[in-house]
């Protein structure tokens, strides 16, 4: 058996499997974001005029980790991260009040429901506009979020500056009132990712640099090697499965193609299982190993097996 088929699916347990886990390399996060000369010059652009990085492309592209390439190169840190749903507010992107606790501690006698803002959250703007540093935000998939939400943080956006109403009644220690409006000091880099389930509208899209990542193609070698150097990915290997990918890619009606990510994982498995360039090469795209990474869609595998 090899280290690759770790699971039988014959229902006896094996001693050995943690040890073989644990034996494989970590890669998915490892290597250096290869950005192409455009969406750098993007990214350049969107700092010079001090608006946000719109950035769209296929699931998949790299447009999350664009965030972390960004904070990574210009040394500021961690990014804040908002993740956008169905049910977002603009205000859950600057903080978020318990009032259900506050409620329940005024109840019970509790000291610190004297103060509100022993019950204010920062979230990433929020936080990342209160920083005495520059701080690198990600507004991820703002296309999930309702259509009044991009609409709502015109003003934030623009000035990198909030109130927050319920801490306008608190008091200092010294009995002055307590600060209620913040503005940044130092302006936050804003990266704001879309997959284009819907259009955004135009006053929000007039107030941000746009840039469209394009599929990689001619770099995806490169890109593996940088991403997937632990593994030692065999040239002839690396040659065989970028023409496989760009082939599926080609495949007529897909309806989610496959895109970076995906060519990603795919090469790790091809890796992990042996398989050589040469009986990659030889396979029919119906017959692809491992392809349950590069297909999510039944419909898709079926034109796969077709093709």
């Amino acid at each position: 058996m090899s280290k690759f088929d770790i699971y039988v699916g014959d229902g006896k347990p094996r001693a050995d499997v943690a040890h073989e886990l644990s034996e494989r390399p970590e890669v998915r996060s490892q290597g250096r974001y290869l950005a192409s000369t455009e969406l750098a010059e993007a990214v350049n652009i969107s700092l010079a005029v001090g608006q946000p990085l719109l950035v769209t492309g296929e699931p998949g592209c790299g447009k999350t980790t664009l965030a972390w390439s960004v904070a990574h190169e210009l040394n500021l840190g961690e990014p804040l991260v908002f993740f956008t749903r169905s049910s977002s507010r603009a205000q859950d992107l600057l903080y978020r009040y318990d009032a259900v606790m506050r409620f329940h501690d005024i109840q019970v006698h509790e000291p610190r429901a004297r103060r509100a803002q022993e019950y204010v959250r920062w979230e990433a703007l929020g936080e990342a506009i209160r920083s005495q540093t520059r701080r690198v935000v990600l507004i991820d998939e703002i296309d999930k979020a309702p259509r009044d939400f991009p609409n709502d943080l015109l003003n934030e956006l623009d000035k990198m500056e909030f109130t927050v109403p319920e801490l306008t009644q608190d008091k200092a220690p010294d009995g002055a009132a307590a600060q209620s409006a913040f503005k940044a000091t130092a302006r936050p880099i804003v990266i704001i990712t879309s997959n284009t389930e819907r259009q955004l509208p135009l006053p929000f899209l007039r107030r941000c640099v746009f840039h469209h990542i394009e599929f990689p193609e001619e770099r995806l070698q490169a890109i593996a090697t940088e991403r997937l150097g632990e593994l030692r990915v065999p040239p002839d290997l690396l040659a065989s499965a970028t023409d496989k990918f760009i082939a599926v890619r080609k495949v007529p009606g897909l309806v989610k193609k496959p895109a970076t990510g995906e060519f990603l994982a795919w090469v790790q498995a091809l890796a992990l299982k042996s398989v050589t360039g040469r009986a990659l090469a030889a396979v029919q795209l119906s017959a692809l190993p491992c392809w349950q990474v590069l297909i999510k869609d039944f419909d898709d595998w079926t034109r796969l097996r077709e093709s």
